[in-house]
């Protein structure tokens, strides 16, 4: 049963054919994620012979590059060799600046078999890396990011109708890309501001079949970069990524960025020590918008992100899809029963009131 959701994943959500040159991946930080990507590797031999499969050690961070060794694998040794002799590769690893044409140049040059279609399952998200971003825009490879992935997702959320999902997804995008603000507040004492002028809403569909696309699976929202210096009010969190939070905490927003956080949950100390370390960490990154019917689960992110009338912001990393904010890390924290106002030049819409979506 497992494989046949297995075969759908990489049929209906990725069309791998046997042209494409498949890569499945994940790190070693779940042991039942090891075993998903045996399995892919089994089953994608049904769809093509070209099969790269990698276990490399876990980064213990979402947002942060992938080792070196994933790097070999995608582009071949001498590529990444001669990025280091150009002392790039360093530079790439912990997000510095660097001159990014050069590297692509130099991958583009010494690269070999590189993969057409990835499947990313490593537990920590590298959805929000220069690795995914020079694998989709310049490779042009379909790429599904899957952190924090459960087995049980394959039953649910992604046993939905992908129509429906990449539609809703699609016209969400569409609203945000024409609005300039957002507002957003809920019973839990969510009320933050933020502006999206001259940002592009992205539709997480599911349907990664185009050259190119990228998203997460489970799939279904449509997310946006915030001007990062734009955001005001607080972020009431009751979950973190992976679990519900024995105390709620708030993040306080000025100027775009986390300058206070109130509550003493453990996890208000895991977040100052990222803080600390990346002061840049503090910046919203992500605004979004659930689409999934059939996701239900709130205490795993990947998930819960997903939820149809929920929504979620990040804070972090966004400079792969339309951002400024480089910086390894990325975190998204869900918000239950939100009202939400999109708005522009003389027009205010409501998209969401407590949790229902409004007619788009």
């Amino acid at each position: 049963m497992i494989k046949d959701h297995l075969r759908n994943l990489l049929k209906v959500n990725l069309g791998v054919s046997k042209e494409d040159k498949l890569l499945v991946f994940t790190d070693d930080e779940k042991p039942y994620l090891i075993e998903l990507v045996n399995l892919l590797e089994e089953v994608g031999q049904e769809f093509t012979t070209n099969i790269k499969k990698v276990i490399f050690p876990t980064t213990g961070q979402h947002g942060k590059e992938p080792p070196e060794e994933l790097w070999m694998e995608t582009f071949g040794e001498k590529a990444i060799q001669v990025l280091k002799e150009e002392g790039l590769f360093k530079k790439i690893i912990h997000k510095e600046p660097c001159d990014i044409s050069k590297v692509i140049d130099i991958l583009k040059t010494f690269g070999v078999n590189i993969p057409t279609v990835v499947v990313a399952l490593s537990y920590y998200s590298t959805t929000h890396t220069t690795y995914r971003k020079i694998l989709t825009d310049t490779f042009k490879a379909r790429y599904a990011s899957m952190p924090l992935f459960e087995p049980e997702m394959l039953y649910g959320p992604m046993n939905v109708d992908w129509d429906y999902v990449a539609k809703l997804s699609q016209d969400i995008a569409e609203i945000l890309t024409e609005g300039e603000y957002v507002e957003v507040v809920n019973n839990s004492g969510v009320k933050l501001e933020f502006s999206i002028e001259g940002r592009k809403g992205i539709p997480d569909t599911g349907l990664l079949t185009s050259p190119g696309t990228y998203g997460n699976l489970p799939a279904g929202e449509a997310f946006i970069a915030p001007v990062e210096d734009s955001a005001y009010g607080k972020l009431v969190i009751e979950y973190a990524p992976n679990k519900r939070l024995e105390k709620p905490i708030t993040l306080k927003f000025r100027d775009g960025a986390v300058e206070e956080i109130e509550g003493f949950d453990e996890y208000r100390y895991e977040l100052e020590k990222v803080f600390d370390r990346f002061p840049n960490a503090r910046f919203i990154a992500e605004f979004g918008v659930g689409t999934n019917p059939k996701a239900t689960r709130a205490d795993n992110v990947l998930e819960a992100e997903k939820i149809l009338g929920t929504i979620h912001i990040a804070i972090g990393d966004n400079h792969t899809f339309g951002g400024k904010n480089k910086v390894p890390f990325h975190t998204d924290y869900v918000i239950f029963e939100p009202t939400v106002v999109v708005g522009g030049k003389g027009w205010r819409k409501r998209l969401l009131e407590k949790g229902k979506l409004q007619k788009i």
